[in-house]
């Protein structure tokens, strides 16, 4: 687990402060106490829909600030970087990595070669519409899965309010339908655009649209 008030002491004062990947639940927390504490903060994971992210935090007069993150291409499999390296995807015969500039440091220490993502590789930002399977069209189950996050943290959640479903805070119990919009505090929106069927396991195959 990072120590994110080691971060939240470094960036009081005015200081822009970047932190290592984080996870999901980190990000949520980061993000509530940062708020708290009147400093803004934004995240970035490389991939399109990354799970784990970076996030810099800075205080409300700085207008923006920039992308720390690189994808890079290795073709053959990372060590763990810890907090310095993001999501990996395996792609033909080497692995997309996203990585800190440390993560880069060290990769080259290690004598990795870093090349750049092979044309195709990553998805277009704006690729937003996903196919997945889940277990039942609740609520939790459906955010829980559309945003990369577990289902008991997702319920969690929902449980304090943070979920709202067609305007109204949700229970972890409600049911989705093609058209209905999830809106997660920290996470984003989703929106179910269809049910494709049933699986043999009796999973539902549904597509969403995920913006964060």
């Amino acid at each position: 687990m990072a120590d994110l008030m080691a971060y939240l002491k470094r960036a009081r004062g005015g200081r822009v402060v970047e932190t290592g990947f984080l996870d999901p639940e980190e990000q949520a927390l980061l993000e509530e106490r940062a708020r708290m504490e009147g400093l803004k903060v934004a995240f970035f994971g490389g991939f399109p829909l990354a799970k784990r992210k970076v996030a810099v935090l800075y205080p409300p007069e700085v207008p923006s600030v920039h992308d720390p993150v690189a994808v890079v291409f290795l073709e053959k499999e990372p060590p763990d970087l810890g907090e310095a390296m993001g999501d990996q995807e395996a792609f033909g015969e080497g692995h997309l990595v996203a990585v800190s500039a440390k993560g880069k440091q060290a990769l080259e220490e290690a004598g990795y070669t870093l090349l750049p993502p092979p044309e195709g590789a990553l998805r277009a930002a704006n690729e937003r519409v996903r196919t997945l399977v889940v277990p039942s069209l609740r609520v939790d189950a459906v955010g829980a899965k559309g945003f990369g996050v577990s289902r008991s943290y997702f319920a969690q959640g929902v449980r304090a309010g943070k979920v709202r479903l067609k305007g109204k805070v949700a229970s972890p119990k409600d049911e989705m339908a093609p058209g209905d919009t999830l809106l997660a505090e920290g996470l984003g929106s989703l929106r179910l655009l269809e049910v494709l069927g049933e699986t043999r396991r009796g999973n539902y195959k549904i597509k969403v649209e995920v913006e964060r």
